[in-house]
């Protein structure tokens, strides 16, 4: 088979980026490994600012709307609070990639399930990519395969990355307790140094799980996060249903994306936020630049990729770098700045306005400069009890 670009990995950067060029009128394919759906260890957040990059209706592939977030740290609970504005919708991984991927398939592009990738090499302007079930000719490849990259190990971009690590846990609790819990995404910064633990209620079960921004030993992750999950009264009674580790792309630094034909998107692009470890929206927009920088390369026959690299790199690694800047003051000073956002009506603006997307990284360290005096001074004044024993 012949097409004009061939995508490999249907997470939602490869769909995505497959969609938009389907609707260009392009020939495209998506090799995928697996057979959909298939599970994807993630928290499943999907900021506002994301779900606004979709072209259609993304409402069949979401659980759980959040209405509100929760601060705790060390087995309180300092802030419950709904929000005014719509922030993050919650959604199962295997369910909404699939969606996306059939999302795809109805606008035209070919999706081939269970491929596996193996390598490829260039022949006269064309690209063979070679697959253990045969090969394909394509003008342009792309790797959405995510931390682990094999396009990108083949095209000789990323020989070192910068990643974190996780351990994410599907979970029943009882009915009542997941009513109790309600429609509240959850954070403590206090399960493990230089990170955080997380809980997102489901239709039927939360996720949780605990991130840390350097590679640290997964047993020490795992034992943490069981005493996480120990620590809070509604999680007492659980089935772990699903528990995996992986590794979290942590950008920021300005690289190479792109060289001969080859374009990397999403995780395989080192696209993921140093604080919260969130890559769905970069892998989306990442995605919305590629389409761009693929259709002005098949239209004109001038294969110049570049744009492409320096738009991201530009645009999304320049936020990740500040969104590092965070990163560092919440984890080095996580009860401070636990206690701030929970005390302080003008720290959950600028928090939650920053994950719904009303400001960006760069924004947002702004105004924590400019306003700090007034928040330290709002929690100070606080009539809530700030005493606590760290």
């Amino acid at each position: 088979m012949v097409y004009d670009v061939i995508v490999v990995g249907a997470g939602p950067s490869g769909s995505m980026l497959a969609y938009r060029l389907a609707k260009l009128g392009f020939d495209v394919g998506i090799i995928e490994k697996d057979l959909l759906p298939r599970y994807k260890p993630c928290g499943g957040g999907l900021t506002l600012k994301a779900i606004q990059r979709f072209p259609f209706d993304i409402k069949p592939g979401i659980d759980l709307e959040a209405q509100g977030g929760m601060v705790l740290y060390r087995g309180k609970t300092l802030l419950k609070t709904k929000v005014e504005q719509p922030f993050a919708w919650l959604v199962n991984r295997d369910h909404f990639d699939h969606f996306l991927a059939l999302k795809s398939a109805n606008a035209g592009v070919t999706l081939l399930e269970g491929v596996a990738f193996k390598g490829f090499e260039r022949q006269k302007g064309k690209i063979i990519v070679q697959t253990k079930q045969g090969d394909f000719i394509t003008r342009i490849l792309v790797g959405a395969d995510g931390i682990n990259s094999q396009v990108a190990q083949a095209a000789g971009l990323f020989a070192k990355r910068e990643t974190g690590f996780a351990i994410e846990a599907e979970v029943a609790i009882s009915s009542d307790c997941l009513a109790a819990l309600g429609p509240y995404a959850a954070f403590d910064f206090s399960a493990y140094p230089g990170g955080y633990a997380w809980i997102f209620p489901k239709k039927d079960h939360v996720s949780i799980g605990i991130f840390q921004a350097k590679v640290g030993k997964a047993e020490a992750i795992r034992k943490a996060l069981d005493q996480f999950i120990c620590r809070y009264p509604l999680l007492a009674s659980h089935t772990i249903l699903h528990i995996q580790g992986h590794h979290i792309p942590l950008g920021g630094k300005k690289a190479l994306l792109n060289r001969e034909g080859v374009l990397l998107v999403g995780d395989a692009a080192n696209l993921a936020d140093p604080w919260l470890g969130e890559g769905l929206y970069y892998s989306i927009r990442s995605s919305e630049i590629a389409a761009t920088a693929i259709c002005n390369g098949l239209k004109t026959g001038i294969m110049d990729l570049s744009p492409y690299t320096r738009q991201v790199n530009f645009e999304i690694v320049s936020q990740l770098a500040q969104a590092r800047l965070l990163a560092n003051l919440v984890y080095r000073f996580p009860y401070q700045c636990s206690l701030l956002i929970s005390k302080s009506i003008q720290m959950q603006k600028i928090v939650f306005g920053v994950i719904r997307g009303d400001y960006t990284f760069r924004q947002l360290n702004y105004l924590l400069i400019l306003k700090l005096p007034s928040i330290i001074k709002q929690a100070l004044w606080s009539k809530e009890n700030l005493s606590y024993e760290d």
